[in-house]
């Protein structure tokens, strides 16, 4: 652990603050759900960019597997949960959940169980089979995030606009 960049551990303790101010219940702007899906998206991208030489046609394949299986379990996860929509606000309350810290944690772990088996030149790591389930893994995890934020705009959107002589 010596050889550990000191931004990684600063990284560590900010996804922790992030996952754990998901776990209390929250107002959330509607804008602010596209943020965790995008920034997922971007450091799996680089991370797996950063390990491995190129995407291959089945690491594509597999990273559009995890994403679709991904989305249908954030999707599935949140279709139960009790929400307020303030259209006037543009936000949603929400319960808290521990989805977001697991899926923050285990992505932050994933990461750098490969980070460190690159460096260590694990012989595991250049198996062929690394690279697609990387992509599998990395891409469910993004579509996580992406399902569940997908389905609480689509409950937002489904909630009818209040005319302004019934507003209270």
């Amino acid at each position: 652990m010596t050889h550990v960049p000191l931004y990684v551990y600063v990284l560590f303790l900010l996804l922790i603050w992030m996952g754990l101010s998901q776990c209390r219940p929250r107002r959330v702007r509607l804008e602010r759900l596209a943020i965790m899906p995008v920034l997922m998206a971007i450091m799996g991208a680089r991370g797996f960019d950063g390990l491995f030489v190129h995407a291959s046609v089945a690491d594509m394949i597999f990273a559009l597997a995890g994403l679709g299986i991904g989305a249908a379990v954030g999707w599935r996860h949140v279709s139960g949960w009790r929400i307020a929509v303030e259209k006037a606000k543009r936000s949603l309350s929400l319960p808290g959940d521990i989805m977001m810290l697991v899926i923050i944690l285990a992505t932050f772990a994933f990461e750098f169980l490969l980070h460190a088996a690159a460096a260590s030149h694990a012989a595991w790591f250049s198996a062929s089979f690394v690279p697609p389930l990387a992509a599998l893994v990395w891409a469910g995890f993004v579509g996580m995030s992406l399902g569940r934020n997908l389905h609480l705009i689509s409950r937002y959107m489904s909630v009818p606009a209040q005319p302004a002589d019934q507003a209270r």
